[in-house]
């Protein structure tokens, strides 16, 4: 500052880790409780995701594996922070006593992160579409191709599967819960040749901050596995500005919606008919934290 005044520690944050936050928007339903099955197949995460934490911040989630319950009287006076700010995150922050941020409405969470907006932006690999009923399902598996097919919500690989030409029994049964969820995505199977993301952070107004492009490395199933922070010339500096500038787009359709606060897409590299490499800036989109976002590290002005 300017007149030499030194400004005030930041205060401390309370965290929720809820990682199943697509798993409680896909219910929709209130008085949403994480499984001890679910708890445990998404503890191997909670470490990456734990890189948010900054000095002086604590995760309720450790708090309460530790007493049962984080008492109100050592957590009253924390700015409450989410993975996700869905009602159950909301419910356990007041629970604890923490001040609760600011955050959309869980209609917006929902409408967002739901898969089919962004492959209404455009999103998704070619010739991807939303399949709503067993008509267009059977139609689009007349195409005869290897098809990749995703829930409405799902996280680190979970809620998708590779169909082949021949779906199994279990393909069948596996589609057709689907389609009673409300629907599938169906995108062409690609054979990718390497993974990007790019992070943002927007606020209430629409302001928008853009982090650095990471490299990112997902398994065989699509699950996330690593990513870090793309080194200086590995990424061509055009590719470089078509993700950000996708990333300006979609942020801008998320303002439209009313969704403020931390978001991240993916993109990749495929190989087309024709031979050469193209990427796809909008693989897929996520209004939440996720993985990545510490490397990116999108910071607004005046932002912890």
């Amino acid at each position: 500052m300017s007149d030499g005044a030194v400004s005030p520690p930041a205060r401390p944050r309370l965290w929720v880790f809820n990682l199943d936050a697509e798993i409680e928007l896909g219910q929709g339903g209130a008085g949403y409780q994480s499984s001890e099955r679910v708890r445990r197949a998404l503890a191997p995460l909670l470490p990456a995701a734990e890189r948010l934490l900054e000095p002086g911040d604590s995760s309720l989630d450790r708090l309460e594996a530790v007493g049962g319950r984080a008492p109100a009287s050592s957590t009253t006076g924390w700015l409450g922070a989410a993975w996700c700010p869905t009602p159950s995150a909301l419910r356990r922050l007041a629970r604890a006593g923490a001040e609760l941020p600011p955050c959309p409405a869980a209609a917006v969470l929902r409408r967002v992160n739901h898969r089919r907006f962004y492959l209404d932006l455009g999103g998704g690999a070619p010739g991807a579409r939303y399949v709503n009923d067993e008509v267009e399902l059977e139609s689009t598996l007349r195409e005869r191709r290897v098809w990749l097919f995703k829930r409405p919500f799902g996280f680190a690989g979970r809620g998708q599967r590779r169909i082949p030409l021949e779906p199994s029994e279990d393909d069948r049964r596996w589609l057709a819960d689907g389609l009673r969820l409300g629907g599938i995505v169906a995108e062409p199977w690609l054979e990718l040749s390497g993974e990007l993301g790019i992070h943002g952070l927007l606020d209430a107004r629409g302001l928008l901050a853009l982090g650095d492009v990471c490299v990112q490395e997902t398994d065989r199933y699509r699950a996330w596995v690593n990513t870090r922070r793309a080194a200086p010339g590995e990424v061509a500096p055009t590719d470089v500005a078509r993700l950000r500038e996708r990333a300006t787009a979609v942020a801008d359709a998320l303002t439209r919606e009313g969704y403020f606060g931390p978001f991240g897409i993916d993109a990749y590299f495929f190989r087309t008919a024709a031979g050469p490499l193209v990427l796809n800036p909008l693989g897929e989109l996520n209004a939440r934290y996720s993985m990545g976002y510490p490397l990116g590290n999108p910071r607004l002005p005046g932002a912890r």
